[in-house]
């Protein structure tokens, strides 16, 4: 048995005051622990401390360093018990100069008008955080918009604000001109469209020549908007933010048909785009189109063909051959899904042109109705698919009539043979318990690097059946993901679901909830049992080879023994 190893005094003292080592601890600690740990001694106190502060989400707690901040019990106003004096700011630089990130939403805090304007009228630099790279600004009043130039620096790298009200905007978008011009990423949190935004963004960013990502909430990425972007040489990320809108707050966007001059896009490599499909295949084959982008997000709220879905993909597996990670999702459905249009439902002929790319590792697909395809051409899919990495085959569709749905738990079984690089997988299957017992027959092979199974709007018929099923196919981390996305895209119209279909997706999401805590239980069985089969199995070669040994030294003996007869 090995000896445990001891440690002496010195070794222990040297690992604990390793700053490197210290460093990568206090990473794992939460805030309140690593206040204690800057009591220790200096050396924990400076690490402690970077840890403490390197990302701030109270701005009442910063501030309270600077002075202390009392309640007014007359007007329930957050104001200082004295005004800071240079000495308050040379003790609170020690402390903001550690600030990484800054979190504010106005929502959280009530009249800290007053702190604000008593930390603007008294700084002794322009840099209140120094060396602070994110900033995030969340808010809807004009007192807090305005007060938001304050912290912008020329350090600054990453910035998310608010947009409205409308009144500040444009001297804010002139602030981070200024201010700001090298900023690597901007995200614009904009509550509602009005008639000078696209105009202000335009201007913003022509202002911001270093600008490498790009973020708008849904539907707010004009042409106009997309066309400036285009001319931007260092814009590498074009994405959005699916945020609540309403019908009557949205631009009015009936195509997608931008005009692009010659080197547009000559940095970007992740697009995302609300339009219609047909529209932005034809887009991609224009000239100057950014054909060498490797993800590529889609929305579309329209009604497709399936024939116009399969030009998509042939035009997209054609154009942009460097494509790794492509996610479609066709959003478009009725309030209540009580008829099927079989001339719209997908298949696998659909989605064929997707084994035509030659990079492709991650695929998502969405839409109403269940994907047409059986089982063998699941095994064809994994077959001709082996570098999938993530692969979301529409498990959530909203038509739910389980005649429509042609594959069960034995679909899991070809991706497990054939894609060991699997991390994500999402199918929408009839669970039965049946079809489960004629897998068995099968050579079963586990997923090695699965981490997600999303089963989406799936039924369950039998959940101790299912649970021992997927548990000799999923890793022990693997999490089960259950239920819709559909209700976090689109405006507020998309968003609503029939109480029907609410009802039936409830019910379904129950049965799968049960499997999901069931399902960890039977895997750490069934790793004790294969424990203790290998245990017998090792058992039993030791007997056998010990056996053999024995019978060696017999025959030996016997070889060695004779009997003379005079």
């Amino acid at each position: 048995m090995d000896q445990p190893v001891e440690l002496s005094s010195n070794a222990c003292r040297r690992a604990l005051f390793t700053p490197e080592l210290l460093d990568l601890i206090f990473t794992y600690l939460d805030r309140t622990t690593n206040v204690t740990n800057a009591c220790v001694c200096k050396q924990w106190s400076d690490i402690a401390l970077d840890h403490v502060w390197r990302n701030v989400d109270d701005l009442l707690q910063l501030f309270r360093i600077l002075k202390s901040i009392k309640l007014s019990s007359i007007e329930e106003r957050y104001e200082f018990t004295s005004t800071p004096g240079p000495d308050d700011w040379l003790r609170f630089e020690k402390y903001a100069r550690r600030v990484r990130s800054l979190r504010f939403n106005s929502d959280e805090y009530e009249h800290l008008g007053d702190v604000l304007d008593g930390v603007a009228r008294t700084r002794t630099s322009f840099d209140i955080l120094p060396y602070m790279h994110t900033l995030e600004w969340i808010t809807t009043e004009k007192l807090y918009l305005e007060r938001c130039a304050m912290f912008l620096h020329s350090r600054l790298k990453h910035l998310v604000v608010s947009t409205h009200p409308a009144a500040c905007r444009s001297t804010l978008f002139k602030d981070i001109s200024a201010r700001v011009p090298s900023i690597h990423s901007l995200k614009l949190d904009t509550p509602e469209y009005d008639a000078s935004l696209e105009a202000d963004i335009r201007t913003l960013l022509q202002n911001l020549p270093e600008l490498r990502k790009f973020s708008l909430p849904e539907f707010y990425l004009t042409l106009p908007i997309f066309e400036e972007l285009s001319r931007m040489k260092n814009i590498s990320v074009i994405e959005f933010e699916h945020v609540l809108q309403f019908e009557n707050t949205i631009p009015d966007a009936t195509s997608f048909n931008p005009i692009l001059a010659e080197n547009a896009f000559p940095a970007l490599w992740d697009l995302a785009l609300t339009a219609r499909i047909d529209h932005v295949g034809a887009f991609l084959r224009s000239p100057f189109a950014p054909i060498n982008i490797t993800s590529f997000y889609i929305n579309s709220y329209d009604l497709h063909m399936p024939s116009e879905m399969h030009a998509f993909l042939l035009t997209l597996s054609q154009q942009c051959q460097l494509l790794s990670q492509l996610y479609v999702k066709l959003l478009h459905k009725e309030t209540h899904m009580t008829t099927f249009v079989p001339e719209h439902q997908l298949s696998y002929d659909t989605i064929g042109p997707v084994l035509s790319f030659p990079n492709l590792t991650t695929f998502e697909l969405i839409h109403k109705y269940p994907l047409k395809i059986t089982l063998d051409e699941v095994d064809d899919l994994a077959r001709r698919w082996p570098s999938l990495e993530s692969l979301m085959l529409n498990a959530e569709p909203l038509f739910l009539d389980p005649d429509l749905c042609m594959l069960d738990l034995r679909a899991l079984l070809p991706f497990a043979r054939h894609c060991p690089n699997l991390r994500r997988l999402g199918l929408y299957v009839n669970a039965t318990e049946a079809k489960m017992h004629a897998s068995l027959s099968f050579d079963i092979r586990p997923f090695t690097a699965l981490q997600d199974l999303s089963v989406g709007t799936s039924l369950a018929e039998d959940q101790h059946a299912v649970a021992g099923f997927l548990s000799m196919l999923v890793p022990p981390n693997c999490k089960l993901e259950v239920g819709i996305t559909w209700i976090n895209y689109g405006t507020d119209t998309f968003r609503t679901l029939d109480l029907v279909l609410d009802s039936v997706l409830s019910e379904r999401g129950q049965a799968w909830l049960a499997i999901s805590q069931l399902l960890p239980v039977l895997i750490e069985f069934r790793r004790e049992d294969v424990e203790k089969s290998r245990g017998l199995h090792k058992e039993v070669e030791d007997l056998r080879m010990r056996n053999r040994q024995l019978m060696a030294k017999i025959n030996d003996v016997r070889s060695n023994t004779s009997c003379v007869v005079a």
